[in-house]
C-alpha cells in the first residue's frame, strides 16, 4: 500500500503578520497626505475669500472716500461686524473661515484720515499673516503681510 502525503498549502503566520504590517503602513501614509490635502484646500478658501472681500472693501473706499469703521480705530473686529455696512450692496454674503476651530478673520481699520485697513487671516499649513492697505511691516497684529 501507498501512503498518501496530505501537503498543505497556506501562509504562514509570518507572511500574513508582514502583509498586515505593509497595508498599515501604506493605510498611515495615505491618510497623513489625505490631511494635507484637505487643509491646502481649507487655505485655497481663506485666500478667495479675503480676496472678495477686499474687492468689497474697495467699492466701499470708491463710494464713500473711506474704509468701513466697526469701531474704535486700531482694534481689531471680526470681520462678521462689517455686515450691516457690506451686504448686500458690496458683497453678497462675508466670508467665515471654512474651518469652526480656528479663528475666524479679523478686521481693522486705521484711521480715517490715513486710509488704512487690515485683515488678520489664520492658515492651516501656514503661518497666520494679515493683508490690506496702509499697514506696511508687521501690521497691527505683529504678523507679516502674506
Amino acid at each position: 500500500m501507498m501512503s498518501k502525503t496530505n501537503i498543505q498549502r497556506g501562509f504562514t503566520i509570518v507572511e500574513l503578520l508582514i502583509v498586515i504590517v505593509v497595508i498599515g503602513i501604506l493605510a498611515a501614509i495615505t491618510i497623513v497626505a489625505y490631511s494635507g490635502i484637505q487643509q491646502r484646500a481649507r487655505d485655497s478658501i481663506r485666500t478667495g475669500d479675503i480676496s472678495s472681500l477686499q474687492k468689497a472693501l474697495e467699492l466701499y473706499r470708491v463710494d464713500n472716500g473711506i474704509y468701513p469703521s466697526v469701531g474704535a480705530d486700531n482694534t481689531g473686529y471680526a470681520v462678521s461686524s462689517l455686515a450691516a455696512t457690506l451686504v448686500p450692496t458690496y458683497i453678497p454674503k462675508l466670508p467665515n473661515d471654512p474651518n469652526s476651530r480656528l479663528t475666524n478673520y479679523q478686521y481693522v481699520r486705521g484711521s480715517a484720515a490715513n486710509a488704512a485697513y487690515g485683515i488678520r487671516i489664520s492658515y492651516e499649513s501656514k503661518t497666520a499673516c494679515h493683508l490690506g492697505v496702509g499697514n506696511a511691516g508687521i501690521g497691527w497684529w505683529g504678523l507679516q503681510a502674506c
